[in-house]
């Protein structure tokens, strides 16, 4: 038990010479950065499934300890068009590919995924979640977080043992409630005040936002319970950086965020302290 720190992704260009040496290539992102954090968010498994091969590739270049958290694809979140009942299966595929890496699979749902029209198909959803692997759930609508939707949900959760994701946006008061015995947090800000294009550098102090958290995130871990706190680019402007801060509000060492320089990687055996690493 304890708590993960990561980032929502490791693929950010804006990161080029901020985090990753400049020059380093797309392919050794992921080796780099998972010797810096122990856990990351894969945000492009919400856009499409990448399948068991690259899954596997994921495992192989990463240090035994580390943590995959895999967004739930799109596709399968969808109360319009119904994905056909294998796509489900063959996502989990993917998923339990990961072996030992495979941390939370996170359901993110947007603004318009309401209660009223849409809790029969989140009921319909989680009834068909195999157990196995932990699962939770992210609301972006406030209808979710008031009667009389409020308590049968998160009684729901807990029969189930899904995680209610407690996520930090600016147009959005989400209630740090506990449903199962881990927590999964997510720092998200929002696509307007800290647009793609400033990232890379911290554009807004959200010191304030990290200490609200902060406290529940110590409750959690009090009671034994193990927490998982991703942070986006949108949420201040450079993730990595977002990260110590809550860090240090956590009372736990930074990151290392300035990159070495180039020569110490340019054997992808060496890790970016200047270890050798094994294959």
């Amino acid at each position: 038990m304890g708590l993960r720190t990561g980032c929502s992704s490791w693929t950010s260009e804006a990161w080029s010479g901020r985090f990753y040496p400049a020059g380093l290539p797309g392919a050794d992102r992921l080796r780099y950065y998972a010797r810096r954090f122990d856990t990351v968010e894969v945000d492009a498994t919400f856009y499409r499934d990448p399948g068991p091969g690259m899954a596997r590739r994921w495992a192989a270049v990463t240090p035994e300890g580390f943590l995959f958290a895999l967004k739930m694809p799109r596709d399968l979140l969808d109360p319009r068009h119904p994905a056909e009942p294998e796509a489900l299966g063959r996502f989990l595929t993917t998923a339990r590919a990961l072996g030992r890496k495979l941390g939370p699979i996170l359901l993110q749902f947007p603004p318009s995924f309401t209660p009223r029209p849409h809790r029969r198909f989140l009921d319909a959803l989680l009834d068909r979640l195999p157990p196995g692997p932990r699962y939770a759930v992210e609301l972006r609508h406030a209808g979710w977080f008031s009667e009389p939707h409020f308590g049968g949900l998160t009684r729901r959760l807990a029969e189930l043992g899904i995680a209610l994701t407690w996520s930090y946006l600016t147009y959005l008061a989400v209630p740090a409630e506990i449903t199962t015995g881990f927590v999964y947090l997510r720092f998200i800000g929002d696509h307007t005040t800290v647009p793609a294009s400033v990232h890379g550098a911290i554009r807004i102090d959200r010191t304030e936002a990290v200490r609200h958290w902060a406290g529940p995130v110590r409750a959690a871990l009090q009671d034994g319970r193990e927490v998982y706190a991703y942070f986006n680019n949108h949420f201040a402007g450079f993730a990595p950086e977002s990260v110590n801060l809550f860090r240090r509000e956590m009372g736990l060492p930074p990151i290392p965020i300035a990159p070495p320089p180039w020569s110490t990687l340019a054997d992808p055996g060496v890790d970016p302290d200047g270890r050798s690493s094994p294959g």
